[in-house]
């Protein structure tokens, strides 16, 4: 296992929430509820975006959480989870939803382990993938991409995060979250050994979402076709320790079912005190490393 080498700072998390919050911002998502999961506490600090839009690819499945959702078929699935992306929408004040409907892992023959063990090279959907992420990419106008660090391996997030980097070029920032729940379920230091040496990133912002913890979770609440305790409970963990990884020596046993019992997780939690503040969440985004950086 690694060692983690980021601790979470002031800066240039103020920069970056005032650039989502005046420009126009694409935010793009494997799978409904990525985005809430992995970014949540950010574009609840950020507010009311002035212009952002939710770019979903993977938008058809055939997996839900509820037993009787999942015999509903894949129909009544795909038509749940677009409700819950209005839905946040709708809570964050993102202008435009864009989902690309193409079928997820689930129903492209993947089972639990081969959805993150295989090669992005082997699957019938890469060519479409890029084309079509590309197209609504420049379409968007964005001056800020947010997308996938594919933290974890899931063949749908290896898909879009190597179709955004195709996708991006000079005239926008690309910058990208890590993945969640994945990144929740791996030593920290081991997420960013992959992301600096497989992926090619560097730290960008790490951003302080105390304040916006509970938010946050009612964002996660909203994909309750999807969402369970556990998934909440590795995500706030994972904002924890990237908060103050020297105080995150062990898992939290705290079982989370609601906004109220997140909150409680962190009383009587130590914080960090990073740049001159107390820090108990946070969110961590990273860049494209330069070519003097890259290994």
């Amino acid at each position: 296992m690694g060692e983690p080498t980021w601790e979470v700072t002031d800066e240039p998390a103020g920069a970056l929430a005032a650039r989502l919050r005046e420009g126009r911002t694409l935010l793009v998502s494997p799978h409904p509820d990525d985005v809430a999961y992995s970014c949540g506490g950010l574009l609840a600090a950020v507010g009311r975006p002035a212009h952002a839009t939710l770019l979903t690819v993977f938008t058809r499945s055939a997996w839900a959480l509820p037993k009787r959702l999942r015999r509903a078929g894949v129909r009544v699935i795909s038509a749940r989870r677009r409700e819950e992306e209005l839905r946040y929408c709708r809570l964050r004040g993102l202008a435009d939803y864009r989902p690309l409907g193409f079928d997820d892992a689930s129903l492209r023959g993947y089972d639990d382990v081969a959805e993150v063990s295989s090669s992005v090279e082997a699957d019938g959907l890469r060519g479409a993938v890029e084309e079509a992420v590309s197209a609504a990419v420049r379409a968007s106008g964005a001056d800020t991409v947010l997308a996938p660090a594919a933290v974890g391996g899931h063949i749908d997030h290896l898909l879009v995060h190597g179709a955004v980097r195709g996708a991006v070029g000079n005239g926008a920032l690309l910058l990208f979250y890590e993945d969640l729940p994945y990144a929740g379920q791996h030593d920290l230091g081991d997420v960013e050994r992959t992301l600096r040496d497989e992926r090619g990133l560097v730290p960008y912002a790490g951003v302080d979402v105390s304040g916006v913890v509970e938010d946050k979770v009612r964002g996660m609440y909203v994909y309750g076709s999807q969402t369970d305790d556990e998934c909440v409970r590795e995500t706030l963990w994972h904002a924890r320790r990237t908060a103050c990884p020297h105080v995150a020596a062990g898992r939290p046993p705290v079982a989370v079912g609601s906004a109220a019992e997140a909150r409680a997780m962190g009383a009587g939690r130590p914080t960090c005190a990073v740049g001159g503040r107390a820090f108990a969440y946070a969110e961590r985004v990273w860049a494209v490393a330069a070519p003097a950086e890259a290994r």
